[in-house]
């Protein structure tokens, strides 16, 4: 009966951790989920014609141009570079003899491959396309609204506000350049042409935007007298025009330009202030709709294991924006978990102030119960009228009638939850992996300390990662206090976060996070 109520308890107490630990978001993921659906692909094709003299006029080279914009408005006002969309400004002259002037360079080339001899009579343009895509493979015709020249071309700013005939669609929050520090995390999303033209990414994947993350390393002035914001985060070719974010999610800056020798520190971006002044001239100020309300109201939900909420959500967002593929991706999950969703899940969520209290008393029932037995367990033997006594069947002799042992009070009992190493009173705190494959452990911290690593033969804490050291870190007790010391390991070791210098030896106070490898191939929290 003990071993039972003792389970009992058990899962109790397991029911309610497991019910708590449905899969959540990081804060990185859930602020990369929010921000991308804005983010938008922008491509501009034309074709160069040629005429040879005594021949028709034919197409020989089409010529592409492709960037990233974002969405700030639900109605399709969309911001991006100037250089992204310059062989669209068909309205420009500057941006005309630009077209032309790659059309005669192909044209040089083109003879000169195939060895032409006849004379060019004319070159010209088709008219350009426009395209904008969004994430879930929708595309719609640009129209540019405001235009800047782009950077060395008329002293112009680089900036293009364009438009889509498009409603209730997803946008960004526009933050203020003129707020941001050096130091501080910066995160790039956008469609750099590696990733799209690459032969190893299938075409679903091609409109999957790429994520960069870096830090401000200075905010300057060009030779115009235009503020700058200079980064270590990655662009490349395709970026340009995409959004630059700061941890709050909102936008500060615009990628635009990088140094052709990628050295890095020296990727240029404009700042949004920059942007707003032809924001304000289109006369369309920065909104927010429909989408961006049901669908953070999605990823809450999501996040608090309210499967029911989440799936009828993302339902929503999926209706407004068909084949968005996170929404999509996510609304499978939902409706999984919902189907499996038990009774005790729903009322965890849904009446926590309710659901603790009856966890409380049936835990105290129990406890009762195995109090109660022990007990009774323990109770004098009794004699019959005239006869010998009776022993109780687990006994395998009766005390003696003269002199009956007196039962012993019974022992308090102390259930420890079951996650709770049994050898953590001797120990200097524990280790909880709270992210990786060993997700949910537990191990106390001994005298001699746990090392942690991918060696099984040496350490205590194994974790079969390539970006993991053989020895990788060592937390142990010195001086009256437990540190955290990194091994020499490859990929370094982290306190709280990965943005943060990488440790040597940091004495660790309760709640740390320890974070293994750059990656986070796992991430440990010490409790003292």
């Amino acid at each position: 009966m003990k071993t039972l109520a003792l389970s009992l308890s058990f899962l109790v107490f397991a029911g309610v951790t497991a019910a708590a630990d449905s899969p959540q978001l990081s804060a990185d993921e859930h602020r990369i989920l929010e921000t991308s659906p804005a983010v938008v692909f922008i491509q501009v094709w034309y074709t160069g014609v040629i005429q040879f003299a005594g021949h028709e006029p034919r197409e020989f080279v089409k010529l592409t141009s492709t960037g990233t914009g974002f969405l700030y408005r639900p109605d399709g006002y969309i911001i991006t570079n100037a250089h992204v969309v310059q062989d669209a400004n068909i309205k420009d002259e500057t941006a005309r003899n630009h077209r032309m002037g790659r059309v005669v360079e192909q044209a040089k080339l083109f003879i000169k491959q195939n060895q032409i001899r006849d004379r060019v009579a004319g070159l010209d343009t088709t008219a350009p396309h426009f395209e904008i895509f969004l994430n879930n493979h929708t595309s719609y015709t640009g129209e540019i609204k405001v235009y800047s020249d782009p950077s060395f071309v008329n002293n112009g700013k680089d900036i293009a506000i364009i438009k889509i005939d498009a409603n209730n669609l997803p946008t960004v929050k526009l933050g203020n350049s003129d707020d941001v520090h050096v130091g501080e995390p910066v995160e790039v999303i956008g469609y750099p042409g590696v990733a799209m033209n690459s032969e190893i990414i299938s075409k679903q994947s091609e409109l999957v935007p790429s994520v960069t993350n870096g830090h401000l390393s200075a905010v300057k002035v060009d030779y115009k007298g235009t503020p700058v914001l200079q980064s270590d985060a990655a662009i490349t070719h395709g970026n340009s025009g995409g959004p630059a974010f700061d941890p709050d999610g909102k936008v500060i800056g615009i990628a635009t330009y990088g140094n052709e020798e990628q050295i890095a520190g020296f990727n240029f971006f404009v700042p949004i202030n920059t942007a707003l002044e032809f924001v304000r001239q289109a006369g369309a100020e920065p909104q927010s709709g429909e989408f961006d309300k049901t669908w953070a109201n999605a990823l809450d939900a999501y996040q608090q294991g309210d499967w029911g909420s989440a799936h009828r959500l993302l339902a929503d967002v999926l209706s407004m924006m068909p084949n968005q593929p996170d929404a999509a991706r996510l609304e499978n999950v939902a409706a999984h978990n919902e189907r499996n969703e038990t009774s005790f899940d729903r009322m965890r969520r849904g009446g926590g102030a309710l659901l603790w209290p009856i966890v409380g008393i049936v835990v105290v029932l129990i406890l009762a119960l195995i109090v109660w037995r022990m007990a009774a367990s323990r109770k004098p033997v009794l004699a019959t009228a005239g006869g010998p006594p009776i022993p109780p069947p687990h006994f395998a002799t009766a005390p003696p009638p003269s002199a009956p042992a007196a039962a012993p009070a019974p022992a308090p009992t102390k259930v420890l939850p079951p996650s709770s190493p049994a050898s953590s009173s001797q120990a200097f705190g524990v280790l909880q992996v709270t992210a990786g494959v060993l997700n949910g452990n537990r191990f106390p911290v001994p005298k001699a300390g746990v090392l942690i690593g991918r060696d099984s033969a040496k350490c205590n804490i194994v974790i079969a990662d390539d970006t993991v050291s053989k020895e990788h870190a060592w937390v142990v007790p010195v001086d009256n206090e437990v540190v955290v010391i990194d091994r020499g390991s490859s990929n370094g070791t982290y306190l709280n976060s990965t943005d943060s210098p990488r440790i040597n030896k940091v004495a660790l106070k309760n709640g740390d996070r320890i974070f293994i490898g750059k990656k986070g191939a796992a991430v440990l929290t010490y409790f003292s």
